[in-house]
C-alpha cells in the first residue's frame, strides 16, 4: 500500500550550529553550507575529508594530515568532561548528533565519524496503525534493516507515537544516546517517555533487567539489541510481560533469523522454532520510506527456518 505523509525536520538552527562548532575553521567552511542535507561526515587520518548525503559520498580535496586530524580529535571532545566513552562514542548535549571513533594499537584516534541526528516528525506515521495495534495487544516490535536506511530515526518517531499513549509508562533504553540525545535531560522529541542512559554498552543487559524490575514500565524501547550481553538477561525477564520494541543487529530478515546468537530472542532452539518470539511483529526497513510489515513474526521465522519465502501476514508500506 502507498500512504501519503509528510516528514517535518524540527531540528533547530542551534542544533546544527552545535555540530559545526566541533570542527576547525577550514573544515567548517566546507561542511556548513550543506549541513542540513548531510547525513555523515567521515574524518580519517591522512585521508581526504568525506561527506555522505544519502547514498552519495563526496571526497573533498582536503587531506586530514596528523596536525589537522589532531585538532579535529581535540575539537570533537570539547566540553565533554571524560572524553571518548568506552564504546568509542560521544554526543553533543541538546542534540541528536553522534560522534564515534576508532583507534590504533596505541589507543590514539585514527578514524572519526560524525552522524548528523535530526528531529524528524512523521517518519513513523504510515505505520501508526501497526504501532497502536501492538500497544493495544501489549506486544513488542522488532525493527530490522541494513545500515543507513533510517532505523534509528524510525525508532525515535515510533517512541514519539508510543509515548502519546503510554506517557511515562514507556521507558527508552538509550544505548548510545542516539534516541534521546547526549544529555541528562532527554531531547524533547521523545515526548513524555522516561529514559535510561546505558553508558557502557556492556551494562546494557543489566540495565534492562533493572528497568523491568524497578521502574514498572508498560513497555521498553531500545536500539541495537543482539551483540552485547543483553540477550540472556532480556529472555530471562521476558516472563514479566513487558513488551520490547527494538532494532535487531542484522542487515535483513534472513540474516537475523539465521543468526544463532539471536535465536533465544526469536524462540529458536537447536535450529527449531519451539517458543514464541520476544517480538510479535516485525518491521523490515527496506529503504527510506519503504517498509515490509510482518504482522505474525513467528510465522515468518518458521518459514525462513524452513528455507521458504514468507507469504502470510505480510504487507508493504511505501511512502508517497
Amino acid at each position: 500500500m502507498v500512504k501519503p505523509f509528510s516528514v517535518t525536520d524540527l531540528t533547530t538552527p542551534a542544533e546544527y550550529a552545535a555540530v559545526q562548532e566541533r570542527f576547525p575553521e577550514e573544515l567548517r567552511r566546507i561542511i556548513a553550507p550543506n549541513l542540513v542535507e548531510t547525513d555523515e561526515i567521515i574524518l580519517d587520518l591522512n585521508q581526504p575529508l568525506s561527506v555522505r548525503f544519502g547514498g552519495l559520498r563526496i571526497d573533498y580535496p582536503l587531506v586530514l594530515d596528523p596536525v589537522l586530524f589532531g585538532r579535529v580529535d581535540t575539537e570533537m571532545q570539547s566540553g565533554v568532561t571524560k572524553g571518548w566513552r568506552a564504546d568509542g562514542r560521544i554526543g553533543i548535549p541538546g542534540t541528536l548528533h553522534r560522534i564515534s571513533r576508532e583507534t590504533n594499537l596505541q589507543g590514539a584516534s585514527v578514524m572519526i565519524t560524525v552522524r548528523i541526528g535530526r528531529a524528524l516528525i512523521g517518519v513513523a506515521e504510515p505505520l501508526r496503525e501497526v504501532i497502536q495495534d501492538a500497544i493495544d495487544r501489549g506486544v513488542g516490535i522488532a525493527i530490522i534493516g541494513p545500515p543507513f536506511v533510517g532505523k534509528t530515526t524510525l525508532l525515535r518517531d515510533i517512541a514519539r507515537i508510543m509515548a502519546e499513549r503510554l506517557g511515562r509508562g514507556l521507558i527508552i533504553m538509550d544505548t548510545s544516546n542516539e534516541i534521546g540525545g547526549d544529555s541528562d535531560l532527554a531531547h524533547w522529541i521523545i515526548g513524555k517517555a522516561r529514559r535510561v542512559i546505558i553508558g557502557d554498552p556492556q551494562l546494557q543487559g543489566g540495565k534492562y533487567a533493572r528497568a523491568i524490575a524497578n521502574a514498572a514500565p508498560q513497555a521498553l524501547l531500545g536500539d541495537e539489541l543482539g551483540y552485547r550481553n543483553d540477550i540472556p538477561i532480556i529472555v530471562e525477564n521476558a516472563p514479566r510481560g513487558v513488551p520490547i520494541t527494538a532494532t535487531l543487529h542484522g542487515r535483513d530478515m534472513v540474516r537475523v533469523v539465521k543468526s544463532q546468537k539471536l535465536w533465544p530472542l526469536l524462540g529458536i532452539r537447536d535450529g527449531r522454532k519451539l517458543d514464541p518470539s520476544t517480538f510479535a511483529v516485525a518491521i523490515e526497513v527496506l529503504d527510506r520510506g519503504h517498509y515490509r510489515v510482518h504482522t505474525d513474526f513467528d510465522r515468518t521465522i518458521e518459514a525462513l527456518l524452513d528455507n521458504a519465502t514468507p507469504t502470510e501476514g505480510l504487507h508493504e508500506v511505501r511512502v508517497a
